[in-house]
């Protein structure tokens, strides 16, 4: 959810009949994830150790299909321009990838990859004799 909220002022002050403001919101789909080419492993014993770089988002993607107005006033003194209106879409896009980052999105990630990984070594390796530790590069 996002409100751009737009008026002329004159001295630091708003000039009245020119404000313009909406609250809107789009369905925006973050993926986060690890570059597999950056991954090291090796075999110590019956321990595989495996070593994940650092978590990154991959993409953020606004559904423009999403998009609901909830409140919608223009001044026909002061229009949102479409510089502003990118702007705020930015800044929405900033929002969701910190909104879904302290809700648990790299953790989400990294539990994806474990299952991957593991199930990638257990192709190979004979896990009831060998122990897979995840570590930070």
């Amino acid at each position: 959810m996002n409100v751009t909220d737009s008026s002329k002022k004159l001295f630091g002050a708003s000039i009245p009949f020119t404000n313009s403001k909406y609250i809107y919101s789009y369905g925006i789909t973050i993926k986060a994830g690890y570059d597999f080419n950056e991954i090291d492993w090796n075999e110590k014993g019956n321990i595989i150790e495996v070593k994940l770089p650092e978590v990154k988002i991959l993409s953020s993607e606004i559904d423009q299909d999403s998009f609901k107005v909830y409140h919608e006033d223009e001044s026909v003194f002061n229009q949102v321009t479409l510089e502003e209106n990118n702007e705020a879409l930015t800044k929405l896009k900033e929002q969701a990838q910190t909104d879904a980052i302290e809700r648990g999105l790299f953790e989400n990630a990294r539990d994806n990859a474990e299952t991957i990984l593991t199930s990638f070594f257990g192709n190979v390796y004979d896990l009831n004799e060998y122990e897979i530790v995840f570590k930070d590069k």
